[in-house]
């Protein structure tokens, strides 16, 4: 987990945990006790469903205990992730999909590059 201050609100972004994904969880939990973070940004876009729902599921319910007027914006994946989070009706939260990174190729062709030859 990397962390980062912007203002008031942190970012966490959880990366890969080699299938313990209780490690990141432990990661938030420790975060959320030791700093004044009542909005939270997480960014668990890199995990599959299973995993994304036990992480959200647990450090939302820890970090309602501690702020229960804060707010946990959390970073998915995909469409399937966020419906299956807003399924769990957690009144903490605020789920947006990650945009994919954009690059020449998604856009049709490559630019060509003039070059000139110094002699």
């Amino acid at each position: 987990m990397t962390e980062s201050l912007y203002g008031q609100e942190a970012f966490l972004k959880v990366g890969n945990y080699n299938s313990n994904v209780f490690e990141a969880i432990l990661e938030a939990k420790d975060y959320i006790s030791k700093n004044d973070c009542p909005f939270l940004s997480i960014d668990i876009s890199g995990l599959n469903v299973i995993d994304a729902l036990k992480v959200c599921v647990l450090a939302s319910t820890y970090h309602f205990a501690k702020y229960c007027k804060g707010r946990i914006r959390w970073f998915v994946k995909d469409r399937k992730v966020k419906d299956q989070i807003e399924l769990l009706k957690l009144d903490n939260v605020e789920i947006e999909i990650k945009p994919a990174r954009r690059n020449y190729a998604d856009f049709g062709e490559i630019p060509l590059r003039n070059l000139r030859l110094c002699h």
